[in-house]
């Protein structure tokens, strides 16, 4: 991880069928992944973020039974989301933002009940959410781009939920500037944020934000019309 290592990924890597973690991120491999990734079924987590990888992404991954992080970040992933994906049922988190994945999100995501936090943005998905994802209890962020339509539940954090003046100006009510506030309190939380610093979530699309916090802000923290703020679609 964080070398200058470049060339293919060899192939030998993925025989290496004991192997719990493999983390190639933030180097400058290209080429692409073995089907033979297939065989590291003791592998927990896979993280390739920031290199220059092409191709598809193996249907083999779906035999990654143990997989819980998939981090394929930043790369050139073409083709779709594989299908089989929704055969690892222990995946927490999946990162294929930055590629140009196409096609639809797979519904057999909706299968993957311990997931938490699924990033697609930067990719040239299309179609509508599956409402399968909306059903799975334990997620907290969901991103994609605008080539993707459909709602999401209100408490999943994703980017730019908020609307609050639909491109006026607005300033801070007064009382509620300083005051503390409990929200959204789950393993991706919001705790004791005020409103100054919930404003600035949401001009920041890193700093991801819910529809439910958006209405807090809406309803606790700001008056349209004035002031230095600015609420309206993304640039």
């Amino acid at each position: 991880r964080g070398n200058k290592l470049s060339g293919p990924i060899p192939s030998e890597i993925f025989n290496l069928a004991q192997m719990t973690m493999l983390r190639l991120d933030d180097n400058m491999f290209s080429g692409t992944i073995s089907s033979e990734i297939g065989s590291m079924e003791e592998l927990q987590g896979f993280l390739l973020a920031n290199n220059n990888v092409t191709g598809t992404i193996p249907s083999e991954i779906g035999r990654l039974k143990k997989l819980t992080k998939l981090n394929l970040r930043n790369n050139n992933f073409r083709g779709s989301i594989p299908t089989e994906i929704g055969l690892v049922t222990l995946l927490t988190t999946i990162d294929l933002r930055g590629n140009a994945l196409e096609g639809p999100i797979p519904s057999e995501i909706g299968s993957l009940t311990n997931l938490r936090e699924i990033r697609l943005e930067g990719n040239k998905l299309t179609g509508t959410i599956p409402f399968q994802v909306k059903l799975l209890q334990k997620l907290a962020i969901l991103t994609f781009d605008d080539t993707v339509v459909g709602s999401i539940p209100k408490d999943i954090k994703t980017l730019h939920p908020c609307r609050l003046c639909n491109g006026q100006s607005y300033h801070m009510v007064p009382p509620a500037a300083d005051k503390e506030i409990n929200h959204e309190n789950s393993t991706f939380q919001i705790d004791s944020f005020n409103c100054a610093m919930l404003l600035e979530q949401t001009q920041d699309p890193d700093q991801l934000i819910s529809a439910n916090a958006c209405e807090f802000i809406g309803g606790n923290c700001v008056v349209c019309g004035s002031g230095p703020f600015q609420d309206g679609p993304p640039s």
